[in-house]
């Protein structure tokens, strides 16, 4: 609603559709079943073993810590959220790694799943202050319309300020959308990479 409508919108666990990101966001404690793997065996999984490895190894935040979540377009929002997440094409998702990366040159490192991404795209930014992505599950292309193209890149509200600095700075540095396709029979490199191959032994460059 908050995507397709504008809508600020709070969510609690009476409002709440499917019991994932209820355990996931702390609201209830996961009962014993769910644990045991009976989520996602036998649908997607191949054991009860398998399901409880998902069960057991996916994030969750500390119960009883948070009463529920809200979300609003950034926009519009009138209050200062603890995150932000995009969805984007992976041409945007190229520019917004680069840009997080751009302050202090670290790459993500993330866990993805093919499943709830409600809770993949905010759990772990929420316990470790650092960028998600996330893929769109089936819940959120079947019933919010998520679109065959599209990734989730959620960052810290706090990173937004370096996000927004580095995306300000490689565009200067000309990598910015849209981007062009230039077919030659040898690739222009970027001077640091002559510079570099050559150090390598690869005196082809730069001929």
């Amino acid at each position: 609603m908050s995507r397709r409508e504008g809508t600020a919108i709070a969510v609690l666990k009476e409002d709440m559709w499917c019991f994932e990101p209820v355990l996931a966001f702390g609201l209830e404690k996961p009962p014993v079943r769910f644990l045991q793997g009976h989520n996602r065996f036998p649908r997607d999984v191949e054991t009860l073993e398998a399901g409880a490895n998902y069960a057991q190894s996916s994030p969750r935040l500390e119960t009883g810590k948070y009463i529920g979540i809200m979300s609003a377009p950034l926009e519009t929002a009138d209050f200062y959220p603890d995150m932000v997440m995009m969805y984007c094409t992976s041409a945007q998702l190229t520019l917004l790694l680069l840009g997080i990366a751009y302050k202090d040159g670290f790459d993500l490192t993330c866990t993805l799943s093919g499943h709830a991404a409600c809770v993949y795209s905010v759990v772990p930014v929420l316990q470790t202050g650092k960028c998600q992505v996330a893929v769109p599950c089936r819940g959120d292309r079947y019933a919010a319309g998520a679109q065959d193209g599209e990734l989730i890149f959620s960052v810290p509200y706090e990173r937004l300020d370096d996000l927004v600095d580095g995306l300000k700075a490689i565009a200067k540095a000309g990598t910015s959308l849209p981007g062009r396709v230039v077919m030659q029979p040898e690739y222009q490199l970027p001077e640091s990479y002559v510079n570099l191959g050559r150090e390598i032994g690869m005196d082809q460059l730069g001929n």
